[in-house]
């Protein structure tokens, strides 16, 4: 029975060196120039308002609150951080149809 086009890339990479594939892969990843440049001004924008953002009392916003209350030096601090980067890579719900 004949390979699917998929297996058969699979098969073809199986023990790739790595310094290959990672090279192969990194080209693959790269995004345009103005996209990302484009996401690079999104992400910057986001992180200032969030940065400087206060809530209704006038303190310092969520964000800044926690890196005050939680130094990244701290045992506490690094679990904040890496449960913010787990938190990032949990994929939304698709929107329902309706």
């Amino acid at each position: 029975m004949p390979q699917s086009v998929s297996r058969a890339a699979i098969t073809a990479a199986y023990r790739r060196p790595e310094t290959e594939a990672v090279s192969m892969l990194l080209e693959q990843a790269r995004l345009p120039q103005p996209v990302a440049e484009q996401a690079h001004k999104l992400a910057y924008q986001l992180a200032d308002k969030l940065r400087n953002q206060k809530n209704a009392s006038g303190r310092a916003g969520m964000v800044q609150g926690l890196l005050q209350e939680f130094s990244l030096s701290s045992q506490e601090g690094v679990a904040l951080m890496c449960l913010a980067e787990a938190l990032l890579r949990i994929p939304d719900k698709p929107p329902a149809t309706r």
